[in-house]
């Protein structure tokens, strides 16, 4: 009799606790409370994530450093990168440091001395400014950017020692390929229909500008430019010249991987940033120079032909969308004069920042900078203030639109000396991958590397900072190197390869 009662029990108990759940998720949404219901799901998340994920776990915390948005809903500026890696390093050290006893991988003594000479300096600004820590009393704040750096050093090291299948990291480009096309999406659906913007922004901030200027002044951005393509149109790009050498792209055996090629340029040319076309010639020409060495000189002729070809059409033949033609405007030709006076006046309003923080920034601290700390009560402005344009604020919190002048800004002469050994020698390793058969992770070695070398070479020209720079860089560096020194449990250590009993660090294969 008793079983009996328990298997009628146990629907009857079943139904009570969904019951209960369903009021408590119906009240919840129909109240517009979400923090709790975030929050909660968050941890099922976490907890499936640790758990549950296995050997994708990593590719997962490496790809996530390519979403463009943050969590409004939590209160904070937390990337999926920053929440991951810390769940990351939470499984390396119970799992691998404190269950198997294993040792953080030796890291090349140049990169580490000149990671060293800057990070010193940062350190030194951030124990200066608190980390720009509000609960500990500090004046300044510079903390998001303090927490980036920092985790993304800690990836540099873990990623380092971590053990991987190498059919498990081949699979990153497609996570990655996966993440640009979810901010794509995001990007379209938002700047198409604006509205959509006050859902999905409490979630997820990488909505459309141009639905944020739409909502907010009630205008539509001339410019149509949607970011996410350019990012999207790189990713494909790269994992299209990492699967195959540039030269064969051209035979008839590579016809899907030459459309990829196609879409890819003409997403970099949709985005209407300047700065997406560059990223894309710099990864044809590192790609280039990987394949054809010295012949890479053959490749310059060509792509001089195609840009002058399309202003050609544009000008003679039909007009491209405005969005392709901002991103062209370089070139001579008969352009739209909207997308002139835009380019023009964003070159314009760069020059006056550059001007603004030589006179009155760089000679305060010019040998070590001035870290990432700023007043306050520049932080209290809204995203969607007006003021949020200044070039005061701006120059203020860093952003000084040149990943050169930013540098200097950050860590001074003297850390940018170290920054700027510290990426030559990456780039130098870079540029020496090869279609090598014998590493079975050759795929996802030849991407990162492009991904790596591309990202160097565009910071000193870009609108980036160092603060949001670093992370990745230290992510994709730390992949990278594990990588190239193969993929066997142990990656420090080759089998019999001793000096007077003791292991010596394997050299990075390039």
């Amino acid at each position: 009799m008793q079983p009996y009662l328990g298997e009628k029990a146990k629907p009857f108990l079943v139904g009570t606790i969904g019951l209960a759940l369903a009021i408590a998720l119906g009240t919840i949404i129909g109240t517009s409370d979400y923090e709790h219901l975030t929050f909660v799901a968050l941890f099922f998340v976490g907890t499936i994530v640790w758990f549950g994920v296995g050997q994708w776990f990593w590719p997962i915390v490496i790809c996530s450093s390519y979403l463009g948005g943050t969590f409004p809903i939590l209160g904070g500026s937390f990337t999926t990168f920053q929440i991951l890696m810390a769940i990351g390093v939470a499984k390396f050290i119970v799992e691998e440091i404190v269950l198997r006893r294993k040792a953080l991988a030796r890291v090349d003594r140049s990169l580490l001395i000149a990671l060293s000479g800057f990070m010193l300096i940062m350190t030194w600004h951030g124990i200066h400014d608190r980390f720009g820590m509000r609960f500990l009393g500090s004046q300044v704040w510079g903390g998001r950017n303090y927490v980036n750096v920092y985790v993304g050093l800690i990836a540099f090291f873990v990623t380092q020692s971590i053990s991987m299948k190498p059919s498990v990291w081949n699979k990153l480009p497609y996570f990655v390929l996966a993440v640009t096309s979810f901010d794509l999406a995001i990007g379209i659906i938002t700047t198409i229909f604006p509205s959509l913007i006050l859902k999905i922004y409490p979630f997820y901030s990488a909505v459309g500008a141009g639905g944020v200027t739409e909502l907010t002044t009630g205008q539509i951005d001339i410019t149509g430019r949607i970011g996410p393509f350019g990012n999207f149109g790189c990713v494909l790009v790269a994992i299209v010249l990492a699967a195959a050498p540039i030269w064969r792209l051209l035979t008839l055996g590579n016809f899907l991987r030459l459309g990829s090629f196609f879409l890819g340029s003409v997403a970099v040319l949709y985005s209407g940033f300047r700065s997406a076309l560059v990223n894309y010639l710099f990864t044809v020409m590192v790609a280039g120079y990987r394949d054809l060495r010295g012949r890479l000189f053959l490749l310059v002729p060509l792509i001089l032909v195609v840009l002058f070809g399309l202003s050609a059409f544009n000008s003679s033949i039909l007009r491209l969308p405005k969005q392709m033609q901002r991103s062209l405007v370089f070139l001579p030709g008969d352009w739209d004069a909207d997308m002139v006076r835009d380019a023009t006046a964003s070159n314009d309003f760069r020059f006056q920042v550059w001007t603004l923080w030589e006179r009155e920034y760089f000679p305060q601290q010019p040998l070590f900078g001035r870290g990432f700390g700023f007043r306050s009560e520049w932080a209290e402005t809204s995203v969607y203030d007006p003021r949020a344009t200044d070039l005061d604020q701006m120059v203020e919190v860093g952003n000084v639109h040149n990943g050169l002048f930013a540098c200097v800004d950050a860590v001074g002469l003297v850390g940018t000396v170290f920054f700027v050994v510290w990426t030559a020698m990456l780039l130098w390793r870079t540029l020496h991958v090869s279609f090598d058969k014998a590493n079975p992770a050759g795929f996802a070695l030849r991407f990162l590397g492009l991904q790596l070398a591309v990202s160097i070479l565009s910071y000193w020209f870009g609108a980036v900072t160092l603060g949001t720079f670093l992370p990745q860089q230290f992510a994709l560096a730390g992949v990278f190197l594990r990588l190239s020194r193969g993929t066997s449990a142990k990656p420090d250590l080759l089998p019999g390869n001793t000096i007077r009993g003791e292991p010596r660090p394997q050299l990075v294969r390039i």
